[in-house]
This record gives structure tokens, C-alpha cells and sequence, in this order.
């Protein structure tokens, strides 16, 4: 197995914080950027991930720190020999808006799509925060 592979995203949304942390949380919200992936959690530390996709893929996590609304940190793996992948997303407000950061670690990530993957679902968790 390869090593541990580190990747930041940023990007800036003219949501409060309040709506972000919203969209993190929110199962039917995860879905939307998370490839139809329903993030359902009690969002509180040490608390258990179970995602699910309406194709009957499945996921299981645990919470690894939950700072409602700035940080939120989780690890999600697959069967058991499926590497864990590591998600913090980090929201900072700012004028007019936030900056949302999502750091990524994997074990054996050394994918050369993985950025294009990871720039879409953070692209597809702003997109809908826009106002219309």
C-alpha cells in the first residue's frame, strides 16, 4: 500500500456559516455534492457515519471532530480493506461570506483523477448556496 497523500481545495461562498455547516450536515444535502452519497450522523465526536447511495453502495465513518460551524472532520471507509479517506472541511466567515476548505487524506491516494473528483464535490457543495 502506498503512503499517505495530503490535498487542500478552497473556494469562497457568499453563505453564512450557519447555511454551510447546514449543508455538511443535512443528509439530503451531502447527497448533492457526494455523489448521491446521504451522510446521516448525530454529528457529535466519536459519533458513527453511515452513508449509503441509492444504488446500494455503502460507507461507514466515524466523526473525528465536530466544531459547529467552523471545523468538521470524518473519516469514511468501505469494507474493511478499502483504504479510510479522511475529510476536515474548514469554514471560515469573512466578508460577505465564507472560504471553505477541504483537506483531504488517503492512504494509497495516488489517484491522478482524485483532484478532479475532489474539486467537483466542492464545487457541487457551493454551487446550490449561491443565491438565485
Amino acid at each position: 500500500m502506498d503512503g499517505l497523500v495530503s490535498r487542500a481545495y478552497e473556494c469562497h461562498t457568499p453563505a453564512g456559516a450557519a447555511r454551510v455547516w447546514s449543508a455538511l450536515t443535512d443528509p439530503e444535502q451531502t447527497s448533492t455534492y457526494l455523489y448521491g452519497m446521504h451522510l446521516v450522523s448525530s454529528w457529535t465526536e466519536q459519533a458513527t457515519i453511515e452513508a449509503a447511495h441509492p444504488l446500494g453502495h455503502t460507507l461507514r465513518g466515524q466523526v473525528l471532530c465536530c466544531r459547529p460551524p467552523e471545523r468538521l472532520s470524518y473519516v469514511l471507509q468501505g469494507v474493511a480493506d478499502d483504504p479510510p479517506v479522511y475529510l476536515t472541511w474548514l469554514v471560515t466567515p469573512g466578508t460577505g461570506g465564507c472560504a471553505v476548505r477541504l483537506e483531504v487524506d488517503e492512504l494509497g491516494g495516488d489517484d491522478d483523477d482524485a483532484d478532479d473528483v475532489w474539486r467537483l464535490v466542492l464545487a457541487r457543495l457551493v454551487e446550490p448556496l449561491a443565491p438565485a
